[in-house]
């Protein structure tokens, strides 16, 4: 007599189909979260992507702040600071927090005027034309270790943007 392939058996082999039940319903989850990674990983759950990138703007809109929500470590992320109503022969942007400990600027375009830091904070100074009322200043960095890092972009002490980075390992 031939037994149903949902019963147990014991010939040819010891089976047990309660345990072989489970064992499915692992795999199938193993593999929705699996694909579920892999999907998320495309659209930029890890690093660049749809679901990384973000865009910030200022109260006043003054300024604006294109980043990249996830990271990896050791990899470059860029941040993108658009500046409108310039007015003054200068003007300064403020990157503060934890993250200009654990960041490398890689490349920083176009060239400040001037560079400090001081607490935490890289200041750049830049200069203004007479025509000029909007600027770009485009940053690469690269994050050291891993973790969460609030950062606050601030353009001439008035206005203000924050926001968090996560690095992945």
């Amino acid at each position: 007599m031939q037994k149903s392939e949902n019963e147990s058996r014991s010939y040819p082999v010891q089976e047990n189909m309660r345990w072989q039940r489970i064992e499915w319903r692992f795999q199938y989850v193993g593999y929705v979260v699996l694909f579920s990674l892999v999907i998320l990983g495309t659209f930029g759950l890890f690093s660049k992507g749809f679901l990384s990138e973000r865009q910030m703007t200022s109260a006043d809109g003054n300024l604006r702040v294109e980043y990249e929500r996830f990271g990896l470590r050791d990899s470059n992320m860029n941040l993108t600071l658009r500046m409108d109503k310039l007015r003054g022969p200068h003007f300064t942007l403020s990157i503060s927090g934890e993250e200009m400990d654990n960041f490398q600027i890689q490349s920083l375009q176009p060239q400040p005027l001037s560079a400090r830091s001081e607490n935490n904070q890289l200041i750049l100074t830049y200069a203004v034309n007479r025509q000029q009322a909007a600027a770009t200043v485009w940053l690469a960095v690269q994050p050291k270790t891993y973790g969460r890092y609030p950062v606050t972009v601030t353009l001439n002490n008035s206005s203000d943007v924050h926001f968090t980075q996560w690095v992945y390992p």
